[in-house]
């Protein structure tokens, strides 16, 4: 058998958020024996490494370049060496704001297989002149230099490529299973994070920045509070508004009911703890942690910005930014608390999606 084909990952970070733990998800569960994942990574965030021993210990490499939102000439000059020095076979951009210079660059070196990949519904820059001219800019890069389209949803697939560009639809897999059974109980789990088995308890995972809106949640979870006072709000994930977040959390008084547990790699478990899994995102395109949610049979409360792709059970609910806090915690508050999954969930087994993305590869 020949030597499997290098696929290299625009990442940029590989730290726990959605795209980089997907395509973690599906490194695990590829035929690595035909296809072997490398990752791009820029020089800022090359201390960000909760996945880095495990790529190399699957066979994977993790390359650093500099950052092209500060030096553009010396990232392209880096990156088209190293796509011919590593003997790269396909690349795959997960880049949403400027991966068509990827694209562009891989072209330029005769790499045959070009991916793109869209795992949101914008790019979260706003609509300033100068930033609409640069994005008309990458979205023709893209469509002049990408072979194969993907998106997590179809409106992360509008959000990137239009209306007039054919797609590939690729689901946001996990192990399902592995959210389904968490055998430890839900009331020893809180004891280990010391919060009362009889607590309303809501949760979020997500980076602390702005696309995941931590402002409003704390917002939502202080009316939450004045309805009842025996909550908890449980979060999950590290970020540039972390700090600030706390803060905000502190001048309300709400520090004793918020627990910030920074990134974890206990999330089934996390869930189970959990009566409402809240995202109150100003964009998404089709956000694992909420698929992970209602594997775990929760409820979910979502912000209209989210996919509506992402509804796979029944007890799922879509809130408009434009509603204030107080609307938001009434839904949140309101019976029932569990959840039924949809057989659209099991289209999310990522099983399926390793197969299904093995055979783009190597078409």
């Amino acid at each position: 058998m020949g030597k499997p084909s290098r696929v290299l990952h625009f990442q940029g970070r590989m730290g726990k958020g959605g795209a980089e733990t997907f395509m973690m998800n599906a490194y695990r569960n590829i035929d690595r024996s035909k296809i072997q994942f490398d990752f791009l990574i820029y020089d800022d965030f090359k201390d960000v490494t909760p996945y880095n021993q495990e790529i190399i210990s699957l066979g994977g490499n993790i390359y650093i370049v500099p950052n092209p939102n500060k030096h553009i000439l010396s990232y392209i000059k880096v990156v088209k060496q190293l796509l011919i020095d590593k003997k790269i076979d396909i690349v795959h951009s997960e880049i949403f704001f400027g991966g068509g210079i990827n694209l562009w660059i891989a072209k330029k070196v005769n790499i045959r297989k070009r991916i793109v990949h869209s795992h949101a519904t914008s790019d979260g820059k706003g609509n300033r002149f100068p930033l609409q001219v640069i994005r008309k800019l990458f979205h023709y890069l893209i469509k002049n230099n990408a072979t194969d389209y993907l998106a997590c949803s179809h409106e992360a697939g509008l959000g990137l490529y239009g209306e007039k560009q054919p797609f590939i639809f690729v689901p946001n897999g996990i192990d399902l299973e592995k959210y389904r059974f968490v055998p430890e109980s839900k009331e020893h789990l809180r004891e280990s994070l010391a919060i009362s088995k009889e607590a309303f308890v809501v949760g979020n995972i997500g980076r602390f920045e702005d696309q995941k809106n931590h402002t409003f949640l704390i917002d939502i979870f202080e009316e939450i509070v004045k309805i009842n006072p025996n909550s908890h709000l449980i979060l999950i994930g590290t970020g540039s508004l972390q700090d600030s977040v706390k803060e905000k959390v502190e001048n309300k008084k709400l520090s004793e009911k918020v627990s910030f547990l920074g990134e974890r790699n206990d999330i089934p478990e996390l869930l189970k703890t959990l009566d409402v899994f809240l995202l109150p995102s100003l964009y998404e395109g089709l956000p694992i942690v909420a698929v992970e949610a209602q594997a775990a049979n929760l409820k979910l409360v979502l912000s209209t910005e989210v996919s509506k792709e992402t509804q796979l059970s029944e007890n799922v609910h879509f809130i408009s930014l434009n509603k204030n806090a107080k609307e938001w915690a009434t839904v949140i508050l309101t019976e029932p608390f569990g959840n039924k999954p949809k057989l659209e969930l099991e289209i999310y087994d990522m099983r399926k999606t390793a197969k299904q993305l093995e055979k783009i590869y190597l078409e």
